[in-house]
């Protein structure tokens, strides 16, 4: 028995890890759900910055083209379109403002006994990281399964080492790239978060499909030996 499992404990002992990795992380997002909720909303504003900065600078260059010019068709012609470029933005920040305020008050009541958040992205943004949890718990259990199974085939010892260990690197990087979008989709949006990921989780897919595969195959070539 032992001598079967030698090849793949790699693989075992990396899904292990996985799965240690998956629980530490759940209790990570309960106990300190206040911490990354700050950090999303840190991330977001940080984001948004630049946007508000670009505003008030187009303001700016209105209100200078107001006093520069002195002719008086000049003058009426901007002072018309002056309420479409001015009162918008301002009737636009007291809404925001007045959002801001409501999100605060509502959210620390909601924090405390457990609901949803109000803001939808954000609500996005902790289902992603909680995939990662998802993620890492189920795959590190599957690589753990896939190299137990795969001790027990015809395969090569180097094969079963190969692909048990495919199955369990790929286990690892899979959930990660949950967890970055996670934190990335307040700054980056729901769409630019997931794309901005696939160079992490491409390869810890095709890592797990090269070792589900390779036990398949062997399984397969074992069951049409036999018969």
């Amino acid at each position: 028995m032992m001598d079967a499992i030698k090849p793949v404990r790699p693989g075992i002992l990396i899904g292990l890890i996985g799965i240690i990795f998956g629980i530490g992380w759940a209790f990570w997002l309960i106990l300190g759900h206040e911490r990354i909720h700050s950090t999303l909303e840190a991330s977001r504003a940080a984001s948004q910055q630049p946007v508000q900065e670009s505003s008030h600078h187009a303001e700016n260059q209105i209100e200078s083209v107001k006093h520069v010019h002195s002719d008086g068709k000049e003058h009426m012609h901007i002072s018309k379109e002056a309420p479409v470029q001015e009162d918008h933005p301002q009737h636009g920040e007291e809404h925001m403002h007045a959002k801001k305020e409501t999100v605060a008050q509502e959210n620390p009541s909601q924090h405390a006994h457990g609901a949803g958040h109000a803001d939808s992205l954000m609500e996005l943004a902790h289902t992603r990281l909680m995939r990662g949890h998802l993620h890492a718990m189920g795959l590190g259990l599957g690589a753990i399964i896939i190299s137990v199974v795969l001790s027990f085939t015809s395969a090569q010892s180097w094969i079963k080492t190969a692909a048990s260990l495919f199955a369990g690197i790929g286990g690892l990087i899979y959930p990660l790239a949950w967890i970055v979008m996670g934190y990335r989709t307040p700054s980056m949006g729901p769409e630019l978060a997931e794309a901005s990921v696939t160079l992490i989780a491409g390869p810890g897919v095709i890592l797990v499909l090269t070792g589900v595969l390779a036990t398949a195959l062997f399984i397969l070539k074992d069951i049409l030996t036999k018969k």
